[in-house]
């Protein structure tokens, strides 16, 4: 019985608390569940005895017992998840000591794009896999055994019914076996009568020797993704005799159904015994993968031209549906995938935030701007929003609210370059996002000039909507990377700036923090808003005219662009 953690029901959740994960922790060698715990304190993320934050954790681990410390437990369900989502690896040997992966850095790094990822990964869930020791011996790929099976019962498939069949193989590439449980399902939906198939999971649960309730619960992570993919609808319908939740094949999963039909639906322990081969299909797959996800990938798919060939002779079908980083351990990658590897500068989470180039291919999604280029013209974008939003406007206050309302939805990949240009044109210097998945450049923009260039932290509205610590702190290891690596030549006195929608007030944490920072580093964080910034820019263009760079020399706390 294949048997998944929960550690939360919305998958957004998990999306999300991944890529701030990632933005905490992807400058380190590895990261373990302490860490994660720590992180979920610091962030309050997760409770303890009704607590959260740093009380939390202090009586979490107050018990000396690891498997009841409830917030390293939580973190723990959620490394599962992302081991098994392909997302996050175990460093070697150790199976708690985590790094990110290639796949993971292509979710961390591509905004909403993250959702068509997520996607791809539920088809790539696989048992057996070399990342997780289970107990249970199936060999099955959950989700696409799902969409089979509930395309094979009139597009239809309920919780139960989920239980007894999809998720309760043996073999899920047997025929046979398949059909087996579909003919038990089908004999159930016969007799019309609820009580037969409450009988059934009763049968299983002590099969299993769990409780009726905790075998139910199995399901809550595969149908909150089955609903949040829009593969299936609910839908309230009588078929066993009195009306029951079901889960209703979209369009869109048929689609996903016939990619599943019209593929080589591959088991990693089924791999040839050919390094070379191994390394072809693994590569070939995770370029599909990335093509299934609206990923810009038609380039490298023509070097596999020959193995496409090959696979159309001996298959009849010359796609694969097969997920190196959901079967592979990080050694098996290194064998076959090396240029997929994410490499640090082998330093542990608490001695430096200094960090290594990672060298590798970044692939960008149809579906977002680039955080990397720009053919934009900076002074014609300025002038575009001017003369659409302010121009002619007779109340410059309405106008700027307005102009936000409009900012307010936007996402990192729309956001990033907007406060870019916006610095660009008010400083008269070059601004630019940085390149998306290299390390080295922590910063999100940079404000270059030949002596004096100013790393700038933001966060769009849709990460938060008020700046928080966490800003100020990637603020000051921005400054503090720009410094240690000077990929740009800055001073040591000059500001690291942080930019969000808008500032909290004067009260808030964020004010304290900086001002702990200047009296124990003596390095200057600057923060501001969209709605200042906006102004700024309107000031500039209608005076023809730009701030001094030096001005942020020396200058710490709210930013006022007089």
């Amino acid at each position: 019985m294949i048997r998944i953690r929960n550690p939360v029901s919305n998958i957004d959740v998990i999306i999300n608390v991944f890529k701030s994960l990632y933005s905490d922790f992807s400058n380190v060698d590895f990261f373990d569940l302490d860490n994660i715990a720590e992180f979920f304190a610091r962030e309050k993320l997760a409770s303890s005895s009704g607590y959260t934050g740093d009380e939390a954790l202090r009586r979490s681990y107050q018990i000396k017992d690891d498997s009841r410390k409830s917030m390293k437990m939580q973190a723990k369900s959620y490394t599962e998840i992302y081991r098994l989502l392909g997302w996050i690896q175990s460093k070697e040997d150790v199976a708690l000591n985590f790094t990110f992966s290639y796949l993971g850095v292509h979710v961390a790094m591509s905004g909403e794009a993250a959702k068509d990822i997520f996607e791809q990964c539920l088809l790539g869930i696989t048992y057996p896999n070399l990342i997780l020791d289970v107990k249970f011996k199936n060999k099955n790929k959950p989700f696409v055994s799902i969409l089979k099976f509930a395309y094979d019962l009139d597009g239809k498939i309920n919780r139960d019914e989920i239980l007894l069949g999809p998720m309760n193989i043996i073999d899920g590439s047997s025929k046979k076996q398949i059909n087996e449980k579909l003919n038990l399902i089908k004999s159930l939906r016969k007799t019309k009568n609820i009580k037969k198939l409450n009988d059934a999971i009763q049968d299983l649960s002590e099969e299993l020797s769990m409780k009726t309730n905790s075998v139910r619960n199995l399901t809550r992570f595969v149908i909150s993704s089955l609903v949040y993919s829009k593969w299936f609808k609910k839908d309230s319908i009588n078929i066993y005799g009195k009306k029951t939740d079901f889960l209703i094949l979209t369009d869109k999963g048929e689609k996903k159904y016939q990619l599943i039909k019209n593929s080589i639906n591959l088991y990693g322990c089924d791999l040839p015994n050919d390094k070379s081969l191994i390394s072809e299909i693994s590569n070939y797959s995770l370029l599909l993968m990335l093509k299934y996800a609206d990923f810009d990938i038609q380039d490298d798919l023509k070097k596999y031209d020959s193995l496409k060939s090959i696979l159309q002779e001996k298959c009849n079908k010359n796609q694969i549906l097969f997920s190196p980083f959901q079967y592979f351990s990080s050694k098996e990658i290194l064998k076959y995938m090396p240029d997929k590897i994410i490499k640090t500068n082998e330093i542990k989470i608490e001695s430096s935030i200094e960090i290594e180039e990672i060298e590798i291919i970044y692939y960008e999604s149809n579906k977002t701007i680039s955080y990397l280029k720009s053919e934009k013209n900076t002074t014609s974008t300025i002038e575009k929003i001017y003369k659409t939003h302010f121009e002619k406007s007779k109340n410059i206050n309405k106008s700027i609210n307005n102009f936000l309302k409009d900012v307010a939805s936007m996402k990192q990949a729309d956001f990033y370059p907007l406060v870019a240009d916006m610095l660009s044109f008010i400083f008269n210097r070059k601004a630019t996002t940085s390149p998306a998945g290299n390390n080295n450049l922590r910063y999100d923009v940079i404000i270059q000039d030949d002596h004096y260039s100013i790393p700038v932290e933001v966060k769009s509205p849709t990460e938060e909507i008020m700046l928080s610590v966490k800003a100020i702190r990637q603020a000051l290891e921005n400054k503090i990377i720009l410094l240690s690596r000077k990929p740009y030549p800055t001073t040591y006195s000059l500001c690291s700036i942080a930019i969000g929608f808008t500032v909290p007030n004067k009260r808030s944490d964020v004010y304290h923090l900086i001002n702990d920072i200047y009296h124990t580093y003596k390095i200057n964080i600057a923060i501001a808003d969209m709605k200042d910034l906006t102004l700024a820019v309107i000031r500039c263009y209608e005076n023809n005219e730009s701030l001094d760079i030096l001005d942020f020399d020396n200058y710490k706390g709210k930013v006022e662009f007089n």
